[in-house]
């Protein structure tokens, strides 16, 4: 969470006075953030995309759930950090049981998302976007079981230059071709809209 949502709020803070008016600011995110988003009841669905969305009001006191959730059960069982979220509204899917973290890492996705789309708010003029680059060979997939100990080309992953491709395109692209407030996914070298936070 201090990472994937509370450093988007930091970065977004920081950077997007500074080139509110025509310029561009792309977080990075994961496809996890909107599967996330999905799963998660519709009450929070609605107010995750609400224009009453807030850091403070909002976003942080779910986030502080989550962390509770997590933080509480971790030394339980697995059923009963399942349970934990379950009663906040954010059950993790497939995610859940079969990995934990990822369930975690998608719900920090998540939350950045949530506040990028609430910055595209604040400042119209500024195209701000998430961008999910795909599955990138990075030590965070080594770490799953399916990656363990594989090189490169023994997975379906892309190099990190290749995984860079969306982000530039979006950086240095016409801005009416990818509006802001939206969510981004590389595939295949071409782009396409990510449903879930859609304005």
């Amino acid at each position: 969470m201090q990472v994937c949502a509370a450093g988007v709020k930091r970065e977004l803070d920081a950077f997007a006075p500074m080139v509110q008016n025509g310029g561009s600011v792309l977080v990075v995110t994961s496809g996890l953030g909107p599967l996330m988003h999905s799963y998660a009841s519709i009450e929070h669905q609605m107010v995750l995309k609400s224009d009453d969305c807030t850091w403070d009001e909002t976003l942080l006191p779910l986030m502080q759930q989550c962390n509770e959730a997590y933080t509480t059960t971790k030394e339980g069982s697995l059923q009963e950090r399942i349970a934990a979220f379950d009663r906040i509204a954010f059950p993790g899917g497939p995610f859940a049981d079969t990995a934990p973290d990822f369930h975690m890492y998608g719900l920090a996705k998540m939350f950045g998302d949530a506040y990028m789309l609430h910055i595209s708010k604040r400042y119209p003029q500024l195209r701000v976007v998430s961008v999910d680059p795909g599955l990138v060979y990075t030590d965070l997939i080594l770490k799953m079981p399916k990656y363990a100990g594989k090189g490169i080309g023994e997975t379906t992953a892309q190099s990190p230059e290749q995984g860079v491709e969306a982000h530039m395109r979006l950086l240095f692209d016409d801005s009416e071709k990818f509006p802001t407030g939206k969510l981004y996914a590389m595939k295949d070298v071409m782009l396409c809209r990510l449903g879930s936070f859609t304005l």
